[in-house]
């Protein structure tokens, strides 16, 4: 071989060692490959107590969980930045991997990897479980550099370096202090069942059985509370927020279960469900009621703070304020059973069953007025009191309420009735309820009372007459001294045959017209029930519309029938009424029903005439 050959030989294999070196210097190995594929080992978010952050500056922020409760320095930490940092550290995507050697000194620099911004380790106990690096953002819009040490086999390579998609450098970047949990206190509403507010000039104590039952005012009256106003007391203490803290003894301060109240304190005990954690907040009034700021200690936080909230005055209450200002809280869907008793009409019986009421009329049940029940409902609950006119009445004669005029009572599963009495002054000028078994008399407005009518007529269902159109045989019209006429049905073959006065009609039959007659007798309602009779039976002696029904059974064409006869008369007499009076006979009860819903009902059954025409 010549020594040409050899230089060249040589060369070419300095050539190929460069190419090489290039490769592995720039292109991922396979095992880096691997490495991205499976991405960053994930934290098991459950296990972290301890998360530790050192800025560049080598200042480390330790926020430690104790309990249920994160804590950084002496105070308690905000559960949620915590939440968010741990969240943020394993969503962290990799775009790319990098290697310092493919940077010069000053490129590397501009990574921020050489000093990282911020380096931080999450902890379970003693052990770490997560460590991350973070330098400065890449060019690529929400992205960093990262370094993470590296694992298993690679785990002596020491860190390795990355371009990561991750939200950790926007929440790396708050001050220690921002750590803190700004909130006073930090429950949920739902979690608690016993507030105190304890001031000089008394206590006030509000309970709950559960977050689902209804608030009752303790003390100083045991009574109904106004779960509104009580929410409004809850909002004002559970969004109170600290802008500054102290150490106590820089303001010589006592912790707030160590003493009384003091003339300008309020002293506030909070109790949660399920044996949980209780608070004991003392609270400086502001000087007036238009402050949005003042100071505050707790028992479960050792520093004296400077909050703020908006609704600050809102904890200085009275009790009748948090006393609920509505006349009843009947919760509809678990009702049972409602009673209306008066001194002028029979009792009044309506009962639920599975989801629908029916009425005790006559000896036997029936469908009752379920709109009117939902409006008596509704006017019960959204009726506020106009005065608590007495806290203990030893004589109910002057309030009408030692021989209530009427009562309504209602019951739920397992529970005992709860009864509300109505009474009046002697002159019936103003009007009081008081519930049986309460002390208190609440004066109402007489407007309550229509909504609650005594008379059981008034409580019956809309639906005069029902069945179906398979059982129709015939439907015969009488109107004044006209000739009826009569409308056969086949329900077999749905169709109709016609006469009047003896001649058959059927050819001028409109089927869809008689069709629909037929579906709005089927399903006839009325617009009420009429609570007096005299007047109406004697209209009705001389009906000026009969309508007469004949069903049979649906589905068969033979058997026995039924005869049902509607009759109809105006209000008065010889006079084209808006309104007309209308009864099932056999039935006792009279209703009304308007004129244009009755002309609806017996709209001629007739094809146009100029469709006859044709």
């Amino acid at each position: 071989m010549n020594s040409r050959t050899t230089i060249l030989l040589f060369v070419a294999v300095l050539t190929l060692g460069a190419l090489i070196l290039g490769i592995e210097r720039y292109f991922p190995s396979a095992v880096q490959l691997r490495e991205m594929r499976r991405g960053p080992t994930r934290v098991d978010r459950e296990k972290v107590t301890l998360v530790e952050i050192t800025d560049q500056n080598s200042m480390v922020t330790t926020l430690k969980k104790s309990g249920k409760n994160w804590e950084v320095g002496e105070d308690l930490a905000d559960p949620q930045k915590v939440a968010l940092l741990i969240e943020a550290l394993d969503a962290v995507e990799w775009v790319e991997r990098v290697n310092q050697e493919e940077f010069d000194a000053k490129e590397w620099a501009k990574t921020g990897l050489d000093k990282p911004r911020h380096k931080v380790r999450l902890l379970s106990g003693s052990t770490v479980v997560h460590e991350c690096w973070f330098g400065s953002a890449s060019v690529i819009e929400g992205n960093f550099y990262i370094g993470m040490p590296q694992t298993g086999d690679q785990a002596s390579a020491g860190m390795a370096w990355y371009v990561a998609r991750t939200l950790a450098p926007s929440l790396l970047q708050l001050p220690a202090v921002a750590w803190r949990d700004s909130k006073l206190v930090r429950v949920p509403t739902e979690a608690i069942n016993r507030v105190t507010l304890n001031q000089a000039g008394g206590q006030i104590e509000l309970f709950r059985e559960s977050e689902h039952l209804p608030w009752v005012l303790l003390r100083p009256l045991k009574t109904r509370a106004s779960k509104e106003r009580v929410n409004e007391v809850l909002s004002a203490l559970l969004n109170i927020e600290i802008i500054d803290a102290k150490e106590p003894a820089a303001t010589g301060a006592t912790k707030p279960e160590a003493q009384t109240p003091a003339a300008d304190e309020l002293k506030v005990h909070i109790e949660t469900n399920e044996k949980g954690p209780t608070y004991d907040l003392t609270i400086k009034k502001p000087a007036t009621d238009k402050d949005t700021s003042t100071t505050a200690t707790t028992s479960h936080r050792k520093q004296v703070f400077s909050v703020s909230t908006k609704d600050l005055a809102r904890l200085w209450v009275e009790p009748n304020v948090l006393r609920d200002h509505m006349l009843a809280q009947i919760n509809a869907d678990a009702l049972k059973t409602i009673t209306i008793t008066s001194q002028s009409f029979p009792k009044v019986q309506l009962r639920n069953e599975d989801g629908s009421w029916l009425l005790e009329r006559h000896g036997k049940w029936e469908s009752a007025n379920g709109e009117r029940l939902a409006r008596m409902l509704n006017a019960l609950n959204t009726h506020e009191i106009v005065e608590f006119s007495a806290d203990t009445a030893a004589d109910l004669a002057p309030y009408g309420l030692d021989k209530p005029f009427q009562s309504i009572s209602w019951t739920y599963p397992q529970f005992k009735p709860i009864t509300l009495n109505f009474g009046a002054n002697a002159d019936s000028t103003k009007f009081y309820a008081k519930y049986e078994n309460e002390p208190f008399v609440y004066r109402v407005d007489p407007s309550l009372l229509p909504a609650l009518p005594p008379d059981g007529i008034k409580w019956k269902g809309l639906g005069a007459l029902r069945f179906s159109t398979f059982a129709l045989r015939r439907i015969t019209l009488s109107l004044g001294a006209a000739a009826p006429l009569v409308m056969n049905h086949d329900p077999a073959t749905a169709q109709w045959t016609a006469t009047r006065a003896g001649k058959d009609v059927t050819e001028d039959i409109d089927r869809a017209k008689a069709d629909r007659m037929a579906g709005m007798l089927a399903k006839f309602s009325v617009q009420d029930w009429s609570a007096s009779r005299g007047d109406a039976i004697q209209a009705l002696k001389t009906p000026y519309l009969r309508i007469q029904i004949l069903l049979g059974e649906a589905g068969r064409t033979d058997g026995p029938v039924k005869e049902t006869n509607l009759v109809f008369s105006p209000t008065q007499p010889n006079a084209d009424t808006a309104f007309f009076y209308g009864q099932v006979e056999g039935d006792p009860d009279i209703f009304y029903v308007s004129r244009k819903s009755l002309l609806d009902v017996v709209a001629s059954p007739f094809r146009d005439k100029t469709v006859r025409g044709k």
